[in-house]
């Protein structure tokens, strides 16, 4: 009628494998379960006879037999022959080899309707002992039958828990911030791998050799260990806070223990997993409090993660059930494993897609402040070239003004609009850089510089505009600097020469000192600190918390020589956290500050011939200029610029420097000028009416008609960086920007006289 499973009352017989027909005596226990008398007192780790007489009807032929999962080593006897053996029985610990096995093998037929069923069982390799699951008597096609749905069953979950792991990894692969995915993945892989050992089948143990039980049994502890703390890792990612921590620390604590474990024999350590999988049960379930809260919160997906986490809880029960052998079907917690995958597919399904939404309107979210800060800086570059314009004009005539004769009062009155004039373009300098800075748009332009040249040059710089009676500016190295340093160098100068101004600004007479630090790293990099310290009037200790926040002066109240825009510090400290540094102050009021930064870079000790250090004596002072500069090079010189004013400017300019410039206002007639007058150098402006400076560059390059190139210098109120480089690289050799001063036009043209005039993009 059909397969029946041996389940119910057997005959034990205790350490004794050769039972007579004694009927007085006769103890019995119940099959599946862990050996016990009728008294359901436990019999300890042993060897013990568990016998059946099995009644069968009239002419009942072919008969099979599929064995259940019995522990440690087993033999099947029918009327005490044997008829199948796994593992080899013993009485003791090393006599026995123990193998877990599922067979199915024919029965004889019986001559007098009864079978008589016979287990030698030994069971010294684990703490809990007996039959496991059913042994099953049928027919040839209904046992075939039943293992083939038991092993389909198994290997259905196992390709089922696999297909989630790779598709969950490949995902995982794509979008690297979310590591749900790989826990997710781990968790489907970690499960799959243990059904091989503990499904209903136990397929991985026909296939391995005797004697490796123990491994086994270890191995299934790890894996189990490895499986949960990646759950916790996987719950901990979906719900992580802070106030969650304590749960997640409590069931680490719980997963480890298992390792100190591991050394133990094996019944200590069948013992110790046992009640660590009950203890583990007891981890989970502080588990529920973030799950249970998000669903409070009405997180996405957050009621099929607390579906899919009762189901791994009924899981791990059964396997502990399993454990104990107290249920005849322990071995269906793989489908524990199967609605837990395909719960939390469902739940990573409904996150993703949530996800997506909120990646969707933080992408519009991202466009829309782009183009915030895209016209922005638009707006400033724009505003910036339109206030340098007219600057130009009066700063350019205040210098011309300040060469006439002019009575005392007139004197100072023009002092007071050149003051008022350079603050301004303090001020837009300032505001264009903090602007770059937080935009995101910043780069580093690393390239090998000369450290002590770069040192001596703005020191020098602040020299030769202070009065050396009063005030003194010493540079000092704690150790010998390296000869070069990979750095941004026109940041790095920003920042010291920032650093040393407000040094200057605020101490009238006393000392600076620059020290300068360099501690190796490893053989190629450095840590360099240096330090800019003065003797002036120091900071209040309650305003030393407004020192590098944007427009907060902390002497605001001084006198005029102490007037900025408060943006100095703001910006020189974003530059060296860009450059991966830091800055900090120290200050005591009224006896001076000590403003210290420190940054690591690439160096290099070496020198070569041409590398020569600047200093004090060798500095030609930028802020001074040659009347006679025409005599010692003499230069023909265009200037091109639209503006009448800047014409003015320019022209005056280069008369006192004793030149006599050509001039042209539009891009046709600077070409047409060039080709005729085939001037030296050609003073450039971007912006003109017909065609602007850089496709009149490109024009001049491309020429074949112009037997010589010109030094083109590029002329510009844009001050940004991606104007420079979009000016040198469409051909010109220099850039120089407006406001356009006496002293710079003069360097600019001792600096290109000097190189002979040779165009560097040509």
């Amino acid at each position: 009628m059909g397969n029946v499973p041996l389940n119910g009352e057997w005959r034990i017989d205790w350490e004794n494998w050769n039972p007579k027909e004694d009927l007085a005596n006769v103890d019995y226990t119940v099959v599946p379960g862990h050996w016990t008398n009728s008294k359901s007192e436990r019999y300890p780790i042993g060897y013990a006879t568990l016998s059946l007489t099995i009644l069968l009807s009239e002419n009942t032929k072919n008969l099979y037999l599929q064995n259940g999962i019995t522990r440690n080593a087993f033999e099947i006897l029918i009327e005490n022959n044997s008829i199948y053996q796994s593992g080899t029985i013993g009485k003791s610990y090393s006599s026995e080899i123990p193998n877990l096995n599922i067979q199915t093998f024919a029965l004889p037929d019986s001559k007098d309707q009864r079978i008589h069923l016979s287990l030698k069982i030994s069971c010294f390799h684990y703490h809990v002992c007996g039959v496991a699951t059913p042994y099953t008597l049928g027919s040839h096609i209904g046992i075939n039958k039943l293992f083939l749905e038991t092993l389909s069953r198994d290997l259905f979950v196992f390709a089922s828990l696999l297909t989630l792991a790779f598709f969950h990894f490949v995902l995982y692969l794509f979008w690297r911030d979310e590591k749900t995915h790989i826990y997710f993945a781990t968790v489907c892989f970690l499960a799959a791998v243990r059904l091989l050992s503990i499904g209903e089948t136990r397929i991985i143990y026909n296939y391995l050799p005797a004697g490796i039980y123990e491994t086994i049994v270890r191995i299934n502890g790890i894996t189990f260990v490895l499986l949960y703390l990646a759950f916790v890792l996987y719950v901990k990612e979906i719900y992580n806070s802070p106030k969650y921590n304590f749960i997640y620390r409590i069931n680490y604590v719980i997963a480890f223990l298992l390792f100190f474990a591991l050394p133990l024999d094996i019944i200590p350590f069948s013992k110790f997993l046992a009640a660590h999988l009950v203890l583990s049960l007891l981890g989970l379930l502080g588990l529920l409090y973030p799950i249970i809260h998000g669903v409070i919160l009405k997180k996405p997906g957050s009621k099929f993660f607390l579906f899919s986490v009762i189901a791994t809880m009924v899981l791990f029960s059964l396997d502990i059930l399993t454990e104990f052998a107290k249920r005849g079907i322990p071995y269906l917690a793989q489908y524990g494993f199967l609605v837990f995958g395909l719960s939390q597919a469902l739940f990573i399904a409904e996150r993703m897609i949530e996800n997506f939404r909120n990646k969707e309107r933080l992408k519009q979210e991202k466009e829309t402040a782009e183009a915030k800060v895209s016209f922005k800086t638009s707006f400033l570059s724009t505003m910036s070239h339109e206030i340098r314009t007219p600057m130009n004009g009066i700063l350019g005539m205040t210098q011309i003004l300040q060469q006439t004769e002019l009575t005392e009062e007139q004197k100072e009155y023009l002092n007071l609009i050149k003051f008022s004039g350079d603050n301004l373009l303090l001020l837009v300098n300032d505001i264009l850089d903090l602007t770059k800075l937080e935009s995101g748009q910043f780069e580093l332009h690393l390239e090998p510089i000369s450290l002590q040249r770069l040192l001596y040059d703005c020191i020098n710089i602040f020299k030769t505009q202070s009065d050396k009676n009063k005030l003194k500016i010493e540079l000092e190295f704690v150790n010998e600097p390296p000869t070069f340093l990979v750095t941004d160098q026109r940041r790095f100068a920003q920042i010291l020469t920032n650093l040393l101004s407000n040094a200057v600004k605020f101490t009238e007479e006393g000392s600076i000192f620059v020290i300068v630090e360099s501690t190796p790293i490893d053989e190629k990099k450095i840590r360099l600190q240096i330090s800019v310290k003065d003797t002036g009037i120091g900071i209040p200790e309650e305003r030393m918390g407004n020192l590098f926040q944007p427009f907060s002066q902390v002497h605001s109240h001084l006198t005029e020589k102490t007037v900025g825009t408060g943006l100095g510090l703001a910006i020189t400290k974003k530059l060296i956290e860009e450059m991966g540094g830091s800055i900090s102050a120290q200050s005591i009021y009224g006896r001076g500050s000590n403003f210290t930064f420190q940054f690591e870079a690439e160096a290099s000790f070496e020198s070569s011939e041409n590398d020569l250090i600047s200093t004090p004596n060798e500095l030609v002072k930028k802020t001074n200029w040659d009347s006679k500069l025409a005599e010692k090079y003499p230069l023909k010189i265009l200037i091109a610029d639209d503006d009448p004013i800047n014409q003015k400017v320019s022209s005056l300019f280069l008369k006192k420097l004793g030149y006599s410039a050509l001039q042209s206002e539009n891009g046709e007639k600077t070409l047409d000028m060039i080709r005729t007058h085939l001037p030296d150098l050609v003073f450039l402006d971007i912006q003109m009416p017909d065609m602007d400076g850089i496709t009149v560059t490109r024009f001049v390059r491309k020429s074949k008609t112009i037997p010589k190139q010109p030094v083109i210098v590029a002329l510009t109120a844009n001050v940004l960086e991606e104007e420079k480089q979009r000016c040198l690289s469409g051909g010109m050799d220099d850039f120089m920007t407006k406001p356009l001063l006496l002293h710079d036009l003069d360097f600019m043209i001792r600096k290109w006289a000097k190189n002979n005039l040779t165009p560097s993009n040509h």
